[in-house]
C-alpha cells in the first residue's frame, strides 16, 4: 500500500470517528468516548441509541451511561484488534 492510499485511509478513519462523536454529543453522550469508539459498528451502534435529550432525569442519567460505556468498549476492541493486526500481521 503506497502512502498516498494510507493518508486517504487513515483520513477516512479520523472522518467516521469525528461523525460518530459529534452525532453521539448531539444525542447527548460523550464526545470522546464516541470519537474513540467511532467505526462503521459505532456508528450502527449509534442509530439504535435514544436521543437521551427528551429523558427524565433518573433515565436520562443511566442511559447516559450505558451509551458512554457503549462507546468506551467499542475504542477497546478497536485498540486490540488494531494491536492484534500489527502484531500478528507484521510476520
Amino acid at each position: 500500500m503506497n502512502i498516498t492510499t494510507q493518508i486517504l485511509v487513515w483520513v477516512l478513519i479520523l472522518l467516521i470517528a469525528y461523525g460518530c462523536g459529534v452525532w453521539a454529543s448531539r444525542k447527548g453522550y460523550n464526545f470522546w468516548a464516541w470519537f474513540f469508539g467511532g467505526s462503521l459498528l459505532g456508528a450502527i451502534a449509534l442509530l439504535f441509541m435514544p436521543s437521551v435529550n427528551d429523558l427524565e432525569e433518573d433515565k436520562r442519567a443511566k442511559q447516559i451511561n450505558t451509551g458512554n460505556t457503549t462507546g468506551i468498549i467499542l475504542a477497546v476492541a478497536s485498540f486490540v484488534w488494531g494491536f492484534a493486526q500489527g502484531f500478528y500481521g507484521s510476520k
